[in-house]
């Protein structure tokens, strides 16, 4: 134990516990001062390498409560608005920093957001919005929930993992693991690895950041509690008091010592969390070293019983005991022979129930009758099929592979880029390749592609529009994961497609938004013949001769402008089939596993936001060989015609007046464009 002090907080339960509520804030200091000028005086936690591990009460903090811990790199150099040197990834106050928010939440989620500042940290070197982002949210958090009832106290723990190949080696990066866990429940989740924007951040978190401990209120808390709080209403957080008490920092390595003495024959050095989706092989060394390198994963495994020693840790006194998860049953690692074959239906061990094939049985057992590569179960396999009516069952079909794959570095070589003169009038001069680079309006940081626009030069804007150098029929899944799209008076980004012969092959527009509109508009534009009556469809008439208006209907809130960006952006999917054109958008924190998995399932996706049906009233064969697009353009015939402009001219003098810069978001953030077979 080591003694710490968090000047003016009230500290209970013997020193344990700090109890606050809403518009406290506090320091971790070596001693007990307030002197937050002097940079000796902050204990700053380094955390990499380090397992972070707190007992949380929220006691009803609602939507609209911020009840939240995290890391900056105090003190700034100059006191802020507050009068004190506090400093964060939003320049709250008047001052910027790094910034790595452990946790915000209250009874309707938790999150967990690393905020990056690129060199001297400015409002616009500083990533105020996050990247990555983690996020437990209903059904798997919340009040009553099956899993973690915030009613409740709960268990927090965050891991920093470290992958080390060699000094100065490339492949070095950091992994973030957290768990959250209550009575004999978790949830496990992680982010960071090989082109991680949290790498970094590593240095920040090695050398040691400040903790803060804070409580805020908004009105407009969507962009954390959204899911179980809803939209368009002011939240009233009641301000109820948190506990979080119980506050451990432990070494990797010393818990792995502590821990993990001796694996027998098993060899942990070889365990790499980045390749735990293909080492997890359920095997009993996967998950004796497994358990010990990564204790948040150790709820999958039941080989050694393996419980770490700081997972009995008691809630806070008062609030009501949060019992440690139950160590996992320990099983025999001995197997039985079963005279079987592949697919019988046979007993499960240890229980009475029936299985057969690839199946788990209700304790987690696999069954006996799978065939020898199956690994879909947590425990081993203690029964083996032999005889010679066995017969060995397919390998697991492979996961498809996108056809079209473009992210990071080589993103670029998947598109050409557009000079033409603007089809629709805009005040924008869309720039080649070569131009691009050389004016800094294409660029890749930590993997994430930029691609921006040079507003206020008071001459029209030079931008960029990026067509895919391959073209696609029907029978195709498109999906961009955007962190950023532009936003502002006089932007007009869209994500969308065409074919040759325009409009006679079709047009899909799956983004498009205006000016300070923060619900996308998505259309469908054809050639005479193609009619959508469909729910939410504001003109049926998908002809493109009729004006140009298309067939439109409104995505859902928040899916584009400044609101899409303030919840971390997220992802589409258009999917385009003989059935019609699906198209769906999920926030960040909403994306499905299979997407993030890189394995994309729409038939588990549930229905789309939108359905433009084929048949008699619209012939599929009003869209072939469409080319991919995105673009940024500004004013024009749509941006520059409607609210808040009384002409076109009036929006092109806005956004080449360098005043109005700041008011204007001309630029991308793309994760990925990725092409599936649908």
């Amino acid at each position: 134990m080591k003694e710490y002090y968090l000047p003016g907080a009230n500290i209970i339960n013997d020193g344990t516990t700090v109890q606050y509520g809403v518009n406290n804030k506090y320091y971790l200091m070596n001693h007990d001062t307030t002197d937050y000028q002097d940079a000796s005086n902050f204990e700053k936690l380094q955390v990499a390498g380090q397992t972070l591990i707190t007992t949380i009460a929220l006691n009803g903090a609602s939507c609209g409560c911020n009840v939240n811990f995290f890391l900056v790199n105090m003190p700034a150099e100059t006191p802020g608005e507050y009068g004190d040197y506090y400093c964060d990834a939003n320049c709250v106050g008047g001052n910027c920093c790094a910034e790595f928010d452990l946790a915000e939440m209250n009874n309707q989620a938790l999150q967990i957001t690393n905020h990056n500042c690129y060199g001297y940290p400015t409002k616009s070197s500083c990533d105020g919005n996050g990247d990555p982002v983690m996020r437990f949210v209903p059904p798997e958090f919340g009040p009553g929930s099956d899993t973690i009832d915030t009613t409740q106290p709960f268990n927090y723990s965050l891991t920093f993992h470290q992958n080390i190949y060699g000094d100065g080696d490339p492949n070095n990066n950091l992994v973030a693991y957290a768990r959250v866990w209550q009575h004999d429940t978790a949830v496990v989740k992680s982010f960071g690895g090989q082109g991680s924007a949290l790498n970094s951040q590593w240095q920040n978190l090695a050398d040691g950041m400040v903790l803060v401990v804070d409580y805020w209120e908004s009105g407009s808390m969507q962009w954390l509690d959204g899911t179980g709080c809803g939209y368009g209403y002011e939240e009233q957080c009641g301000g109820e008091l948190a506990d979080v008490g119980n506050w451990k920092l432990i070494s990797n390595d010393q818990e792995d010592a502590a821990d993990c003495p001796s694996q027998g024959s098993c060899k942990c050095d070889w365990f790499n969390p980045d390749t735990m989706a293909t080492a997890d092989d359920g095997s009993e060394c996967w998950c004796r070293c497994g358990g010990c390198k990564v204790s948040p994963l150790v709820p999958r495994c039941s080989w050694s019983g393996y419980t770490p020693s700081w997972a009995t840790g008691a809630a806070p006194a008062g609030a009501g005991a949060a019992p440690a998860p139950a160590p996992p049953a320990t099983t025999a690692d001995t197997a039985t022979t079963i005279a079987c074959k592949v697919g019988d239906t046979v007993t499960c061990p240890n229980s009475t129930a029936e299985c057969a094939g690839n199946q788990c049985c209700p304790n987690g057992d696999t069954c006996p009758s799978a065939s020898s590569n199956f690994t879909g179960c947590s425990k081993k396999r203690l029964a083996t099929c032999s005889g010679s009516s066995s017969t060995a069952a397919p390998s697991p079909a492979p996961a498809p592979a996108p056809l079209l794959d473009c992210q990071g570095e080589s993103f670029i070589d998947c598109w050409n880029f557009f000079t033409a003169p603007d089809p629709t009038e805009g005040d924008v001069v869309y720039v080649s390749k070569d131009e691009a680079l050389e004016l800094g309006l294409y660029q890749v940081n930590d993997g994430v592609v930029l691609l921006n626009s040079t507003v206020g030069q008071w001459t029209p804007v030079k931008s960029i529009r990026l067509e895919s150098k391959e073209r696609f029929s029907e029978g195709h899944l498109f999906l961009i994961d955007i962190k950023h799209m532009p936003a502002g008076l006089g932007t007009w980004p869209a994500w969308w497609s065409y074919g040759p012969d325009w409009p006679n092959n079709g047009e899909i527009d799956t983004i498009e938004t205006v000016n300070v509109e923060n619900i996308v508009q998505t259309t469908l534009h054809t050639s005479y013949g193609c009619n959508m009556d469909i729910p939410g469809i504001i003109n049926p008439d998908c002809n493109a001769e009729s004006g140009h208006e298309g067939c439109q209907v409104e995505g859902p809130n928040n899916s584009g402008g400044a609101a899409f960006n303030d919840q971390g952006g997220g992802v589409y999917a258009t999917q385009w089939t003989s059935e019609g054109i699906k198209i769906w958008m999920w926030p960040r924190s909403q994306i499905p596993q299979d997407i993030t998995a890189g394995e994309p399932d729409s038939l588990t996706w549930g229905e789309p936001y939108v359905f433009f049906p084929f048949g008699a009233n619209c012939p599929s064969t009003h869209f072939q060989d469409q080319v991919l697009t995105i673009n940024t353009d500004f004013c024009g015939d749509w941006a520059g015609e409607v609210s808040p402009w009384d002409s076109k001219a009036e929006c092109d003098g806005f956004v080449q007046d360098p005043n109005n810069i700041p008011k204007i978001q001309g630029y991308w953030q793309i994760n990925y464009v990725k092409v599936f077979a649908a």
